[in-house]
């Protein structure tokens, strides 16, 4: 049987490129580490909302652009109108 060593990590927060962890602090700085950590998640949860935000939103200018082209009546070539195009056309 092969024994699994298990490290624990203790949770901690960087100020000015300084790690400290919730056991380096008073008793009187333990809650606000807590709330410090949950809001620094709830801005992680936050900018992956966002960066989902905008592909959907990258999808669908996409799709509006793409039925715009679609739809779009031919634009004359050289400054003939299309009147001129079409009478070419039937003169073949």
């Amino acid at each position: 049987m092969t024994e699994e060593t298990v490290v624990q990590q203790t949770p901690y927060i960087t100020i000015d490129d300084v790690q400290i962890s919730a056991e380096d602090l008073p008793e009187d700085g333990k809650p606000i580490f807590g709330k410090l950590q949950r809001l620094i998640q709830k801005r992680v949860a936050l900018s992956l909302d966002l960066e989902e935000i905008q592909m959907a939103i990258n999808g669908f200018t996409a799709k509006i652009i793409a039925i715009i082209n679609e739809n779009k009546e031919p634009t004359p070539v050289n400054g003939e109108d299309e009147s001129s195009t079409e009478s070419d056309k039937d003169s073949e």
